[in-house]
């Protein structure tokens, strides 16, 4: 969508944005090899089984997919709805209360925020 940052400029590389888009994609939680196969599917030159294994397992640890299951036998899930989700855990998680509070004044100094972020409160949101 226009006007939004890119996942890259999110903390996301290509390739792992590309990961995360399969994965928000999917309705339960997939395997590498599902994620694969989605990737390769607009791909002229196949990525390799290892070469998304490992940008899996990078975003396991940086806390962007959760892995359950048994060796070999690995599901994933993202930690977060969207990339907008990790974008404010990780705001929240550096920066804790004082961003909490800079986003209130923020809120406060635009109205059209304002009214979003009441309607969000009362569960008559509308986002963008």
């Amino acid at each position: 969508m226009a006007g939004r940052p890119s996942n890259a400029s999110r903390g996301l590389g290509p390739l792992e944005s590309k990961v995360m888009d399969a994965v928000w994609a999917a309705t339960d939680p997939v395997s590498i090899r599902e994620v694969v196969d989605v990737l390769n599917e607009r791909r002229a030159e196949p990525l390799a089984y290892t070469t998304v294994m490992t940008v899996m397992n990078r975003l396991t640890t940086k806390n962007v997919l959760r892995r359950h299951g048994a060796r070999r036998k690995y599901v994933y899930e993202a930690t977060a709805a969207d990339a907008a989700g990790l974008a404010v855990r990780d705001v929240l998680r550096t920066y804790g209360d004082a961003a909490v509070a800079h986003f209130l004044d923020e809120a406060r100094a635009d109205p059209d925020v304002l009214r979003r972020l009441r309607g969000l409160l009362e569960g008559t949101h509308e986002t963008r």
